[in-house]
């Protein structure tokens, strides 16, 4: 009998006994970019030896750090030719300047080095900035360093390790923060109850993103933190052209609290180069959805959806990141040219709604098991308008679109259209033959219209699995639940047997 890919697995963690064999020349690939990240991780370990080792000490979630190796492979599962390749450059561009960023916040922090000249030196060139604010607007600072707050303690090992959320969700709710509020808020409180943030900055840049749950979460933060802090309000109905005015009025009012604050006058100079730079970095992920949407569709899974919150958040406006995704594209555009096809495709499915990030690595899942293919998400679009660079006005208001379209927001604010229209376009314009609906259970605006999903998808005649998950909360819903979602839709439903019978049902609650 021929041997599945759960079979390769410890028990009770999905960890793979052994590498994955994907052929001699995808194998030495994979393998070689695996040690090019170990060397990434060692060389910045050793860069400032003794200040890692008392952050990993210091702080818990630094623990999901050291698991990044397996989390990559995870990404990778299944990936052969281009979508291998792809795939690993983004992930080991995402590595390199991840670990630049955690040794800029780990000089800085005065956890670390209490009373340090130096790195209250260092803090006064710092501009901390709500995840959910893309870091183009700090551009215009060139001579600071923007650093996504939340990102790096809370965003990222989540993503790496389904358990890190767990202790701060608790703290949270121990704390008297109600327990059916979304994880991410949730676990942001509780990193702010524990002080488990770093120290870092000379002021906080928030926002009113993406939610009500995020704006209560603020607060809490604010009173912890202690950082001189002004939200940045976002419009809700950003399609309504008469908020603009009022979006670019807060964007100025936010230029004039970190010049302020930092001491640095604002450089329209940078900024126009950073916004051309991202007009760059969004034309190239234009090409990507239109190579998506041929027979053979080469930048699927996890790694893509992921690099795309990255890039539109912590690195836009960055050459290097233009420069990878110059190199991805090339990549991806030769295997379509020649027509090749290194994965089974059975049904190419729009996956809409905010992904779980306790199961990061669901999209490779429902290929190799069942082949379907995830072709376009509703996570990966964002962030999509170019910025016209000839005059102040017209940079601030494509700013201004920028941040009112971003991660988890594009599409949940704005008018109920967007979440819906939007869907039945992608549908068509990807030729797709299912939807995969994620019910973020603690999510109440999406799950307020959940009936209009189902009632369109019924009129249309297309085919809608839904999958629950609890976002950052694997004590909610399991990756195993989410699995079995899918396994009784595609054996009851659609009637089919799954392309590899190991991964149907499998233990996986001990893994990262």
């Amino acid at each position: 009998m021929r041997k599945g890919a759960a079979d390769n697995y410890r028990k009770g963690t999905a960890i793979a006994r052994h590498r994955e064999w994907r052929g001699w020349r995808d194998t030495v690939y994979d393998y070689g970019q695996w040690c090019r990240l170990w060397g990434t991780l060692i060389r910045w370990l050793f860069s400032h030896l003794i200040q890692n080792v008392k952050a990993i000490f210091r702080y818990r979630w630094m623990f999901s750090y050291l698991t990044v190796p397996s989390f990559f492979d995870r990404l990778c599962f299944g990936l052969r030719g281009a979508a291998l390749r792809a795939a690993r450059n983004n992930l080991n561009y995402l590595a390199r300047d991840v670990t630049r960023t955690l040794t800029t916040i780990f000089s800085a922090d005065l956890h670390l080095h209490p009373g340090s000249k130096k790195a209250e030196a260092l803090n006064r060139r710092i501009l901390c900035f709500d995840e959910l604010l893309p870091a183009l607007l700090g551009k215009g600072f060139p001579n600071c360093k923007t650093i996504l707050f939340q990102e790096y303690p809370m965003y990222l090992p989540s993503l790496i390790n389904q358990h890190s959320p767990v202790h701060y969700i608790s703290q949270s709710e121990l704390y008297g923060l109600p327990a059916d509020v979304c994880p991410l808020p949730s676990f942001e409180a509780g990193l702010a109850i524990e002080d488990d943030f770093p120290k870092i900055g000379c002021c906080m840049l928030s926002s009113n993103m993406p939610c009500d749950g995020s704006i209560m979460t603020s607060m809490i933060q604010e009173r912890r933190i202690g950082l001189p802090t002004q939200p940045l309000n976002v419009p809700l109905r950003w399609k309504r052209g008469e908020v603009q005015d009022y979006a670019v009025a807060e964007i100025l009012s936010a230029i004039a609290f970190l010049e302020e604050h930092s001491g640095e006058r604002f450089d329209w100079d940078a900024l126009r180069d950073a916004c051309e730079i991202w007009n760059e970095q969004n034309k190239a992920k234009f090409e990507k959805w239109e190579l998506n949407r041929t027979a053979i569709p080469p930048h699927t899974g996890a790694s893509a959806w992921l690099y795309r919150i990255f890039e539109h958040q912590a690195v836009c406006g960055e050459r290097e990141a233009l420069e990878n995704d110059r190199r991805v594209n090339a990549l991806l555009r030769e295997q379509v040219a020649a027509g090749i096809c290194p994965k089974t495709i059975r049904h190419r499915a729009v996956v809409w709604n905010t992904p779980a990030n306790n199961y990061a690595n669901f999209n490779n899942w429902l290929l190799e098991c069942w082949g379907i293919d995830s072709v376009c998400e509703m996570i990966d679009i964002h962030g999509t308008g170019l910025i016209d660079t000839s005059s102040r006005e017209s940079m601030l208001r494509g700013v201004a679109e920028m941040i009112e379209t971003s991660t988890m927001r594009a599409h949940t604010k704005g008018g109920s259209e967007l979440m819906l229209d939007d869907l039945w376009e992608k549908y068509e314009a990807y030729h797709a033959d299912m939807i995969l609906m994620f019910d973020q259970i603690s999510c109440k605006g999406v799950g307020a219209i959940s009936g209009l999903f189902e009632e369109g998808a019924r009129q249309r005649g297309i085919r809608m699995c839904t999958v629950r998950q609890d976002l950052m909360d694997p004590t909610s819903i399991t990756r195993r639940e989410m699995r079995n979602d899918v396994n009784v839709f595609m054996q009851t439903v659609v009637n089919e047997t799954p392309l590899d019978p190991s991964l149907v049902d499998f233990d996986d609650d001990e893994s990262w």
